[in-house]
């Protein structure tokens, strides 16, 4: 399977194990490549339609009626009632199509892209500063540990006076915190947004759509890897193999680490009986996994439901040495020997996860109104 639904409305959900940053032999020249990118993409520019942050002439009359004139901090407290109090609009979190401002605002529930369109265009709207930020969240694999979810997420944020920042996340499911975080722009969100309606639009089986929205994408940033990714598997549905194959070349040329392009591409040689250079990517995902602290945290989870602690133990502790700073996998080692009645090792690890979880400053904030809100001191030079 190249490609599943958006789960816990993540920006984006991308499948694959892989390896390190050994280089893919396209089979195209350089002649060529122009040539096949332009091909790729439809070759005539698409002009992309979805204005994610417009707001309609009403809306913005109801929010300068709310939140009016104030103290920067005061209107995000009145817009934050206002967006989230169940006894005002009350926007909802909910895992389903991705939505623009407008559609969110008239459906009152959406996922988070869709509530981070809204909440920053009525932010900007009424004066505040604000932005989209991405948040990934660490790798997950299925229950028989053959695919590899990579989930990113994606957050407001803005500078309130005073120099202080603050954070808006939909999303209860996942810690904000210590994760790697990029503030991206609005051409930038946008083009996700067309790669989650593109991604939508496979899933539904609707390839031709699929392909014309995740086009719009490439439009916005050519050097989308992931887009490139998911356009491959909807040509490929299309029968145009030759063009699908190129786009998941190309996805992994702009990412060497693109693991979801390497197992799409791995599968589709398969599917065309090209054994040899799928059995080639079959082996670097397995040196890949074995250097991957959290597939090996997978996988000692099982060990875990099965009774056999000490295994888990084994496979935690070379988590740990892989990645020294991740709380959770010290917790698990903790939970681990409290199976084993050893309470000393215990306390040890559970006093390591705490040190670690305060040394990245990981959010654990509590969710109100349908969201997480936390505002931090920013230092300014």
């Amino acid at each position: 399977m190249t490609l599943m639904p958006q789960r816990h409305a993540m920006l984006l959900l991308f499948l694959g194990l892989a390896s390190g940053c050994a280089s893919i032999d396209t089979g195209f020249d350089d002649s060529k490549r122009e040539e096949l990118i332009n091909t790729v993409l439809g070759n005539v520019p698409i002009e992309p339609d979805a204005p994610i942050l417009v707001l309609d002439p009403e809306v913005k009359a109801k929010l300068d009626e709310r939140i009016g004139s104030t103290s920067d901090r005061n209107k995000l407290t009145q817009l934050r009632l206002f967006l989230f109090d169940e006894n005002e609009l009350a926007l909802r979190y909910q895992a389903d199509n991705t939505r623009t401002a407008m559609e969110i605002w008239e459906s009152r529930a959406g996922n988070c892209l869709s509530l981070t369109n809204l909440f920053i265009a009525a932010a900007r709207h009424v004066g505040l500063d604000a932005h989209y930020k991405t948040v990934a969240i660490r790798p997950t694999w299925d229950h028989d540990g053959a695919t590899m979810i990579r989930y990113e997420h994606i957050i407001a944020t803005g500078q309130l006076s005073g120099g202080q920042e603050y954070v808006v996340d939909f999303l209860p499911e996942f810690v904000i915190g210590g994760r790697r975080s990029e503030q991206i722009t609005d051409k930038q969100a946008l083009a996700l947004y067309f790669n989650n309606k593109g991604a939508e639009h496979i899933i539904a089986g609707d390839h031709g759509t699929a392909i014309e929205n995740l086009r719009h994408a490439l439009t916005l940033n050519p050097r989308f890897g992931d887009a490139w990714n998911n356009l491959g598997a909807a040509l490929r549905r299309e029968g145009q193999l030759k063009l699908a194959e190129y786009a998941y070349q190309y996805a992994i040329e702009i990412d060497a680490n693109n693991f979801s392009a390497m197992n799409n591409l791995a599968q589709f040689y398969v599917s065309q009986g090209r054994e040899v250079e799928a059995i080639d990517i079959g082996k670097r995902v397995a040196r890949y996994r074995q250097r991957n602290p959290y597939f090996l945290y997978f996988i000692a989870q099982r060990f875990y439901e099965q009774g056999r602690w000490d295994e888990a133990i084994t496979l935690l502790e070379r988590s740990v040495a892989l990645k020294r700073d991740e709380p959770d996998f010290y917790e698990a080692i903790a939970t681990s020997y409290d199976q084993l009645g050893n309470e000393q090792q215990r306390d040890e690890y559970l006093a390591l996860a705490r040190q670690y979880r305060e040394a990245v400053g990981i959010r654990n904030v509590p969710r109100e109104r349908g969201h997480r809100f936390w505002i931090q001191t920013l230092n300014i030079n």
